[in-house]
């Protein structure tokens, strides 16, 4: 597995993976019309070339397919975070956790924080990061719970 920046050709599998991911294994956590709400269809490439502006971001590969991705900001808001429901718990999520941190570190960011899903909530606790608060987030006109987690770094 390696972990290298997305490129624009990575969109369409990068996509895929999404929708598939919260199909899969968020809805252990999440009721049906949550999940339609979070990914109601397999987004287009405009959609995430929007969200990913301004952003890093980086995927996980092996054998020539994503099986992981991530972006954040500079400011240390790490926006998505999914791993391929076929590659859950085989090391994937920390390589990007491990990206993150590293990258943060080089542009001086002290500070990491995400509002994670019930799902991946106890993966970021492992990693360190500090649960600040429980919440609940309106998207697409359904309520959500999730989680606002922290990680400080001594630069």
């Amino acid at each position: 597995m390696i972990v290298r920046e997305y490129r624009k050709s990575d969109l369409p599998e990068i996509s895929r993976l999404f929708y598939n991911t919260i199909h899969q294994i968020n809805s252990r956590d999440y009721i049906r019309e949550q999940i339609e709400a979070w990914a109601a269809e397999i987004k287009d490439e405009l959609f995430w070339q929007e969200r990913f502006r301004n952003d890093l971001v980086y995927v996980v590969e092996t054998n020539h397919s994503i099986v992981g991705f991530t972006n954040f900001k500079t400011t240390g808001y790490i926006d998505c975070f999914y791993v391929h429901h076929q590659w859950q718990g085989q090391g994937v999520g920390s390589l990007l956790i491990k990206k993150i941190e590293s990258e943060a570190r080089k542009q001086q960011i002290s500070l990491l924080f995400l509002e994670a899903s019930i799902t991946a909530m106890p993966f970021f606790k492992a990693k360190g990061f500090v649960v600040i608060r429980e919440q609940e987030r309106l998207y697409n006109g359904c309520r959500f719970k999730q989680f606002y987690l922290e990680k400080s770094f001594i630069i």
